[in-house]
């Protein structure tokens, strides 16, 4: 019995008339496999493959935890029939990129499959193919920055971290997961006899995986803390927006001093001697003490001010690698002032009764993780 180059068997001239029933069933079986499930799977592990003959009708799954290239080769080297169809699912954490060979002309528009996605090419002339099926939305790949951000690596991904307002070129548009912090507000300022001041409200917390970002460059801007009093009864100032794209995450309010309001925020500014705390429109409200002289906690991202002079809780996030809480509302009464940790969104705390400075609102920052 004999096969065909994509192994269908087939009554060769030389087989004898008993062996015609045994070579009937496997043709039989041949249509049925390839009828209902194709010519098979060929199994990838590297980072690289070129496609062969024997893969024409079958699906070719990748699986690697780094970037895989699987490139189509010219027809003078495999002469897949035109019409063929060859599938490619990505099994593993790293991007899949189709690329064609030079004197290959590749159509579609996605060219690299993410994880757990599949896409078929087929060949449509001698040395023409097209993508016929995306594999979802690919992930991002960047090709510059400006604004000098940190670049690391975070297990197969690449990670940027913007302290400062920059720029990010996305050659391959797609997905990135992306955390982005606005400025905390800083405390209020307490006068010399009227009593201590409330801390600030917490910088937004917008954290987003699968977030799309197209071709091209996007500015980055990361927003300031709040400045905190050096002259006493004054309330603290807001932080302000850190921005990527339509992530707005706004700056924290300011704290209050002496039966006063806090500032509305991300989360909002502390109040004290009756008032409420300051409504927070991303986080949590500002906390609200009745005591005057007394100031109370600014609003975090993930719980309220206390009505004592804690500060609410902030939200812990591991995209670096490691757990990290930023976003924490500033804490009121505190000897001496304590500002909000640089590049974290958190709150500044408000002054003593001894007339003390405020402490001033942390700066936020913006992740971008990429891969």
């Amino acid at each position: 019995m004999a096969t065909t180059t994509y192994g269908s068997p087939y009554v060769a001239n030389t087989d004898l008339v008993s062996a015609w029933p045994g070579v009937s069933l496997n043709v039989a079986q041949r249509v049925d496999a390839v009828s209902y499930a194709g010519n098979g799977i060929n199994a990838q592990t590297g980072t690289t493959y070129t496609l062969v003959l024997t893969d024409a009708g079958k699906n070719v799954t990748c699986s690697n935890a780094s970037s895989v290239t699987v490139t189509i080769p010219t027809n003078a080297s495999v002469a897949f029939p035109t019409g063929t169809v060859i599938s490619i699912t990505n099994l593993g954490a790293g991007t899949v990129t189709v690329a064609a060979s030079g004197g290959v002309t590749l159509n579609g528009s996605t060219l690299t499959i993410a994880q757990y996605s599949r896409s078929s090419i087929m060949k449509t002339a001698t040395d023409t193919w097209v993508l016929t099926s995306g594999g979802g939305i690919p992930k991002a790949s960047v090709s510059s920055t400006t604004g000098s951000p940190t670049v690391t690596t975070v297990g197969t991904q690449t990670l940027y971290q913007f302290t400062g307002t920059g720029t990010i070129t996305i050659g391959t548009a797609g997905t990135v997961t992306a955390l982005v912090i606005g400025g905390g507000g800083a405390g209020g300022g307490a006068g010399s006899t009227a009593g201590g001041g409330s801390g600030g409200g917490a910088g937004g917390f917008i954290y987003q995986t699968n977030f799309y970002m197209p071709s091209g460059a996007t500015t980055v801007t990361v927003g300031a803390g709040g400045a905190g009093n050096t002259a006493g009864r004054t309330v603290g100032g807001n932080g302000t927006a850190s921005i990527l794209l339509g992530l707005w995450a706004v700056g924290g309010g300011g704290g209050a001093q002496s039966q006063a309001n806090g500032v509305i925020g991300a989360s909002g500014g502390g109040s004290q001697g009756g008032s409420s705390g300051a409504v927070g429109v991303q986080g949590y409200n500002g906390g609200s003490n009745s005591t005057v002289g007394t100031g109370s906690g600014g609003g975090g991202s993930s719980a309220a001010g206390g009505t004592g002079t804690a500060g609410g809780a902030g939200t812990a996030n591991s995209i670096t690698g490691s757990s990290v809480t930023y976003a924490v509302g500033g804490a009121g009464n505190t000897t001496p002032q304590v500002n909000g940790g640089a590049n974290t969104g958190t709150g500044g705390s408000g002054g003593t009764t001894s007339g003390s400075n405020s402490g001033n609102g942390g700066s936020g920052v913006v992740f971008i993780l990429v891969g």
